[in-house]
């Protein structure tokens, strides 16, 4: 099914009339206008785009089948005319609080159901894996041309400018997030952004970054040493590198994401450093960086999707001292799955 239908079948069994979606990406994914702080409405037989002067032409270029309305005065300004009575639901955790009570006002015939689009958008197309595969092969392009560019008294701060740099080079439209590039004892920080610390001989240096194509996501880290890695360094870099590929390999559709997280953090724990690994084996990644479904103890009940997109993140990280991340984006398989992520894994000393 298209996503449309899809989300046709999910406003029947929500027993809803139709839908008002506030989240830019749930938008794109559902229209193709990539524009900004506008409303789009869903139902059977309408598909509307409330939005104001600076996108009107766009949405008209981009969603050509959808109906624009140029709003003046607000959203609900509009939305008022239509004398709506009976049950819509709303994606309402992109809805403010303001919002939601300015349309409660608007609409006293209506009531309202909350709707959680992101289960939806999890199970990928063809088409939207073709552009997942693309920002992964830019980013890890990104990264092999960086490579030269990693030494000595270069600071973290310049390694990342020259790595976004690549992506739009490459075709990024943008970055997918804040690149991370922290070295030293910063490696410890999972989420180290970029500083104007220096890298110095026996750093780790973490990565983490990602490219976007045609809207959609990668997400990728690699941990390097600059110059010869210490004993300590091996050890947890080999235990990582060991967690990653145990996580890919019991990897596969109709499994929950809380067992394959399980698994994993159970081997870094029998490995003596459990208390150094705080967050989820990995998330969902396509129009937004982070989506469904995750790879954590919070995915109980509900099975990987074919086709689904994720990542796989472990890592170990000792305050004071360092840490290693090691990730790859992988496509979810009935077998197991592919990964799309081809920057080698091995250890990579520095010179």
């Amino acid at each position: 099914m298209t996503p449309i239908e899809r989300l046709l079948v999910l406003l029947k069994e929500e027993d809803v009339t139709g839908i008002f979606i506030r989240g830019a990406s749930s938008i794109r994914y559902f229209t193709g206008f990539t524009g900004d702080d506008s409303l789009l409405y869903l139902d059977c037989s309408h598909k509307i785009i409330i939005t104001d002067s600076r996108y009107t032409l766009q949405v008209k270029n981009e969603a050509p089948e959808c109906t624009v309305i140029e709003h003046k005065g607000g959203f609900a300004s509009e939305i008022v005319k239509w004398k709506l009575c009976g049950c819509f639901a709303l994606d309402g955790d992109h809805f403010t609080f303001s919002e939601q009570s300015t349309l409660a006002v608007a609409l006293p015939e209506v009531t309202w159901k909350n709707v959680n689009l992101a289960e939806l958008r999890q199970v990928k197309t063809e088409e939207e894996l073709k552009n997942i595969t693309r920002a992964v092969e830019i980013s890890d392009q990104a990264f092999i041309q960086l490579m030269p560019d990693i030494h000595e008294g270069v600071k973290e701060a310049q390694l990342a400018a020259k790595l976004e740099y690549n992506m739009r080079k490459l075709g990024s439209e943008k970055t997918a997030f804040a690149t991370i590039v922290a070295s030293g004892c910063r490696s410890a920080l999972p989420h180290g952004l970029a500083t104007e610390k220096v890298l110095a001989k026996g750093d780790f240096v973490t990565f983490d970054f990602g490219a976007v194509y045609n809207g959609y996501c990668s997400d990728i880290t690699r941990t390097l040493v600059v110059g010869y890695a210490a004993d300590w360094q091996k050890e947890i870099y080999s235990i990582v590198l060991q967690a990653n590929l145990l996580g890919e390999s019991i990897l596969q559709a109709g499994v929950a994401g809380c067992q394959i997280d399980a698994q994993v953090r159970k081997f870094i724990a029998d490995k003596g450093y459990g208390a150094y690994f705080g967050h989820g084996l990995g998330h969902g990644v396509g129009l937004d960086i982070h989506e469904q479904p995750v790879l954590s103890a919070r995915n109980i009940d509900k099975l990987l999707p074919i086709n689904s997109v994720v990542t796989v993140e472990p890592g170990i990280y000792i305050p004071g001292k360092g840490g290693v991340r090691i990730e790859d984006t992988v496509v979810v398989t009935k077998e197991g799955c592919r990964v799309l992520t081809t920057v080698p894994k091995q250890l990579q000393e520095i010179s």
